[in-house]
């Protein structure tokens, strides 16, 4: 395929009219003592259309626009957990994987990827990590943009667009558009906050110090500067496992048995060896501290921002302008413990086993300017804007056994980075054309550049070393290869990729009538590495009587597929004992680029960008201390990109490994690579009420109800490639899991009740949110004995015929149970600059549902025994967690 061909189609933009509302009605009341209530619906945006101002009523399309005050009230320190207290559309589950999961958290807009909602700092495109998810957690196969880089105190305001909007805004923008909008007010301003939570760990401090000066000719700079301090709270369940080495009848040592219990003397030890008992050790070892499993990692984060706006002398209405920030946020998150006995561990370093550390550092930087002004009656902006992401790695308390007792216990394993540069010259009129009122027009074109960079860590973090294992059973052994917990990345899997993408838009809106609004937008983009792409959009507004509008959209979308998801290479070694000659053999685990001869060779063709068809439409409703909206919306995604299941060959079949060596790729005995893999259609509706008494001498309260419910259904899923059944691999391109984690790993409704009652010097907030239900796969190829003995947990679940496994074996899907959470906050302005605020998140310490019993011995643990939930919880399971912050302002 020519890498220049246009593999995008044009696609006809058609007309729906349902029925739709939009509301910009947050879900969090405001703590009375800082500001007013609830974000007032005349607030305007810009967010939505290129042509002016409005407010959000006034929008043909559905925009929430959250305050200062909303971001700040409650005890999260991250935008993501804001969001999602906020907004029932937007989900932030919190998965343990030790890597950039640490940082980058997968956020999700209406159920959709984390890379079909697009980022704006300030109106500019922001830039994404350069952490592609290749773990199983939602979002998986997406590169997401990580809000949480941006501190909370830097910001004025987040417009949250909850319509497709690739025809304004270009990529990513299918499910939405966030706009972050940073501050620029004078003054000083202090906060610090403490808390922790109510069954240990979780400890946060969070200081942010902001100052604003205002130059006399308008305009002015805010700078901000964050530090953030978290500690994780481990609720992991003691791991009764065999540890050390059983002691057979002769004395010899045997090798561990992986039983649960049978390091307890609740299961029989030592594997099958008759006659093996326990080490003394095992009655001594301290089991309750050999894991950690925590819905976050413990990081330490340090970020400036700034912002500045000038006018200039030089001609009337020019201004000049610049923004951005620098931030490091580093972490440590644990992988899976080696215990004592195992072939992976060098006993003569840990002795007692070990659990590998990853640190990871994740650094942004970002700076954007322009200069915008009047040429005649038309405003325009030339605007660039730059940012990168840089995310390094490091493994400590670890070893690689093949290097023996000589192995370091610490390595540095590589780094990803990437970068974005953007240039966009806007300009926008309003244009007398003799109608019933100006045809208003904006046009505009934009240059970008994006670069994705995969650099080697030290050559003992990946080299196989000349040990065997030393001792045991399995002396003489090749053990596993590389720096556990987080092999080194490999020079082979190094490189530098760029691609740069023109564009030209164009914006039109009037009002037919008095009561009739009409907006059309159109964008062509042209890439480099794949081809072209032309997307529209048309919205209407209708006002009725009654304070009753009407409004609709429909529009065509697309998300380019990522460098990170064209060029991610990952290699995994390990050995194998030849089955001819018993001699270990070095061998090849790999998540390969779909131009690589292994993926190719596997099925993978050039990926495709997503493309997508919003339908939104619904009504709202404001009068006198009401304001309620309801809107539905259809979106059809075709060629969506995921991460294909792992092919491996068939138990004694060496067939996959076989093929890849007479093509050249000899060792290769495991390939999984990107694909457009299925189509999918979300459906929802989204609903909010609000309802504000005045009370005279006993305040202001106010009411505020939001629900969303959502559903995404894989409408196709493109079969297993030929190349792959020619082997006799069953394993389908899009599995089990995959699948479900797609349609039901979400939320499929979240409900959010709120109350705010501010009077005098006080203001309280009390708020309780419903995550509805969710299912995972719990375990896969699982006989019908095994499946009995889930039976004895308490977890709902279901069962599906294995897919990829033995005949009559079946695939277990569990359900997590709907959960209400409830938050409460009490602020007290003690003066006029001073205010407190004592607050609890998860108010009654509510968990997630237990994972699946596998075994009767530990009930409630998964098949691990120590991980007692679910990383799809969308609340975490950390519990209750008091804080106290302080908060000084000075004009």
């Amino acid at each position: 395929m020519n890498p220049r061909a246009t593999v995008l189609r044009r696609r006809r933009l058609s007309v729906a009219v349902l029925a739709s509302l939009f509301t910009a009605v947050p879900v969090h009341a405001q703590t009375a003592a800082n500001a007013p209530a609830v974000t007032q619906l005349d607030q305007l945006t810009v967010l939505g259309n290129r042509t002016q101002a409005r407010t959000v009523l006034e929008s043909p399309v559905p925009i929430d626009v959250l305050s200062a005050q909303d971001l700040r009230s409650s005890g999260y320190t991250d935008i993501s957990q804001i969001l999602q207290s906020l907004l029932p559309s937007f989900n932030f589950p919190h998965p343990t994987t030790p890597d950039g999961n640490t940082h980058i958290r997968s956020a999700t807009l209406r159920g959709l990827s984390p890379d079909q909602t697009l980022v704006l700092v300030n109106g500019k495109r922001r830039h994404a990590s350069a952490w592609v998810n290749t773990g199983g957690t939602v979002g998986k196969g997406a590169v997401s943009t990580d809000l949480n880089a941006i501190p909370v105190s830097a910001i004025e305001r987040i417009e949250v667009l909850r319509d497709g909007a690739s025809a304004q805004y270009g990529s990513d923008a299918i499910a939405g558009v966030i706009n972050i909008v940073l501050r620029e007010d004078a003054g000083f301003e202090g906060r610090v906050s403490r808390g922790t939570t109510r069954d240990g760990g979780g400890g946060t401090t969070a200081v942010a110090l902001d100052t604003g000066v205002a130059f006399a000719d308008g305009g002015g700079l805010h700078l901000t500067w964050d530090y953030r301090d978290r500690k994780a709270a481990n609720r992991a369940l003691p791991d009764t496992r065999q540890q050390y080495f059983g002691i057979g009848r002769n004395g010899a040592p045997v090798a561990p048995s992986g039983t649960f219990g049978s390091g307890t003397g609740l299961a029989p030890i030592g594997g099958a060896a008759a006659g093996a008992v326990a080490d003394p050790r095992e009655a001594t070892i301290d089991r309750d501290a050999l894991w950690r499993f925590a819905d976050s990692a413990d990081t330490v984060e340090k970020t400036v921002f700034g912002n500045l706006r000038k006018p200039l002398a030089w001609a009337e209405g020019l201004e000049a302008y610049a923004f951005g920030g620098y931030g490091v946020s580093e972490g440590s998150s644990n992988a899976s413990l080696r215990r004592a006995g195992q072939v992976e561990n060098v006993r003569a370093i840990y002795p007692d086993g070990f659990l590998p550390w990853v640190d990871t550092q994740s650094t942004n930087a970002s700076l954007g300017a322009g200069i915008k002004g009047l040429l005649g009656d038309w405003h325009w902006d030339l605007s660039s804007v730059y940012g990168r992401n840089k995310l390094d790695y490091r493994t400590r308390n670890t070893l690689n056994a093949t290097l023996g007792a000589a192995s370091p216990t610490a390595f540095y394993n590589g780094a990803l980075e990437a970068s974005q540069w953007t240039t966009n010259l806007d300009a926008n009129n309003s244009i007398e054309l003799g109608w019933h009122a100006p045809l208003r027009l904006a046009l505009g074109a934009e240059f970008r550049r994006d670069t994705y960079g995969i650099s080697p860590g030290e050559l003992n973090s990946y080299v196989w070393g000349p040990a065997r294992v030393l001792d045991g059973p399995s002396a003489g052994a090749v053990p596993t290869i590389g720096s556990q917990g987080f092999a080194g990345i490999q020079p082979a899997d190094a490189g530098n990729h760029h691609r740069h993408n023109v564009s030209a838009y164009a914006e039109a809106e009037t009002d037919v009538t008095d009561r009739f609004l009409v907006s059309l937008a159109g964008r062509w983009e042209d890439y480099s590495d794949f081809g072209s792409t032309t997307n529209g959009k048309l919205a209407l507004r209708y006002q009725l009587d009654g304070g009753v509008a009407v409004r609709a959209s429909v529009s065509t979308g697309f998300h380019a597929p990522a460098l990170a998801q064209q060029y991610f290479s990952s290699t995994s070694s390990r050995t194998l004992n030849n089955a001819v000659t018993g001699v270990p053999e070095y061998v090849l685990v790999r998540t390969a680029p779909v131009d690589t001869v292994e993926a190719r060779a596997l099925g993978a063709r050039s990926l495709e960008p997503e493309q997508a068809t919003n339908v939104t439409a619904g009504l709202t409703w404001g009068i006198g201390g009401l304001s309620a909206s309801v809107d539905v919306y259809r979106i059809d995604i075709d060629d969506r990109i995921f991460l294909s299941s792992n092919f491996v060959d068939a138990a004694g079949s060496t067939a996959i490994r076989d093929y890849l060596a007479a093509l050249g790729s000899p060792g290769v005995t495991s390939v999984r690579y990107f694909s457009n893999a299925a189509d999918t259609r979300t459906t929802g509706v989204d609903a909010s009420a609000r309802y504000r008494w005045e009370l005279a001498d006993h305040g202001r309260l106010t009411a505020t109800v939001a629900y969303n419910r959502n559903k995404t259904e894989l409408t196709h899923v493109a079969s297993t490639p030929a190349q792959l059944a020619a082997l006799g691999v069953r394993t389908p391109l899009f599995d089990v899991t995959e699948r479900t984690r797609v349609e039901k790993g979400q939320p499929r409704d979240n409900l959010t009740l709120a109350l705010g009652w501010e009077v005098g010097r006080w203001g309280i907030h009390l708020g309780t949110h419903r995550y509805g239900e969710i299912e995972g796969v719990a375990a896969t190829n699982q006989s019908a004995a095994n499946v009995a003995a889930f039976a004895q947990g308490s977890t709902r679940f279901r069962t599906l015929p294995t897919e990829a496994g033995t005949a009559g074996n079946l695939d277990v899907i569990q359900k997590l149970e709907a959960r209400w959470v409830t938050d409460l906050d009490i602020a007290f302005r003690a003066t006029e600059t001073v205010t407190l605020v004592l607050g609890a998140n998860n108010l009654f310490n509510t968990y997630p549902t237990r994972n699946i019993a596998t075994t009767p011995q530990v009930s409630g643990a998964d098949t691990f025994g120590v991980f007692p939930y679910s990383e799809l919880s969308p609340f975490g399971w950390s519990g209750t967690y008091y804080y106290a912050r302080l908060e000084a302002r000075f004009q």
